[in-house]
């Protein structure tokens, strides 16, 4: 029999858990056009310049049938408005054996085209050294090549905190910023001359663990 606190808890507990259940962003490009990126979701160029585009291209993805191309020039831009809170944003991917050049996964706490800008984190992928370096610390791993490979960064933009994970492993923490502020406002795919580099499935969500507060008032409802 189902009794009545069951019936009182369970909705309780689901508005509890709405918080972190569902992904505030998240873009697998499936939808696009194929060809320029800008302006399709939200997607955008550095300073809007339109020499910065990415491309939506088929002839590789992680999940089918479409992913963004970077390369040479491009400089693509995601514009976010998060001002509090722990935040997890994840990507997938995929640099072809061979490549040349130097790539860039970027996190900016401050952006508006034409500026001001601050720069939280920039993953560097020298494809000429075969090595990933955190530039604002001292983390580093070798590149993946020709597999699709996570990037997850961890941050916190109340304890001005971040950690960084590469293919499933944890690369190192660092602050979220020192000389910005506690927010982000921009995901950045940088190719600076490297050659072509592949993205997939970009997501950004709250942190899916738990406050121990929020277990403790589950607790007590039941």
């Amino acid at each position: 029999m189902r009794s009545w606190k069951t019936t009182l808890v369970l909705p309780a507990l689901l508005l509890l858990l709405a918080p972190f259940a569902s992904a505030q962003w998240s873009d697998n490009f499936d939808a696009y056009t194929l060809g320029s990126l800008a302006g399709q979701g939200g997607w955008g160029t550095w300073d809007d310049d339109p020499t910065c585009d990415a491309f939506v291209v088929n002839t590789l993805s992680h999940s089918s049938p479409n992913c963004v191309q970077v390369q040479t020039t491009t400089d693509a831009v995601h514009l976010f408005s998060e001002t509090s809170g722990q935040w997890v944003i994840t990507a997938w991917q995929f640099i072809p054996s061979g490549s040349t050049g130097l790539t860039y996964f970027i996190l900016l706490n401050s952006y508006q085209s034409g500026g001001p800008y601050d720069w939280s984190l920039d993953l560097e992928f020298d494809c000429d050294l075969g090595l990933m370096t955190v530039v604002e610390g001292t983390g580093a791993a070798f590149i993946v090549e020709n597999q699709w490979v996570e990037i997850k960064v961890e941050f916190d933009l109340d304890g001005c905190t971040q950690s960084i994970y590469y293919n499933g492993a944890f690369v190192e923490t660092i602050p979220w910023q020192t000389t910005g502020v506690n927010e982000f406002r921009a995901l950045d795919l940088f190719a600076d001359t490297g050659s072509a580099v592949y993205y997939d499935d970009i997501s950004l969500q709250l942190n899916a663990g738990l406050a121990p507060a929020t277990w403790g008032q589950i607790k007590t409802l039941l």
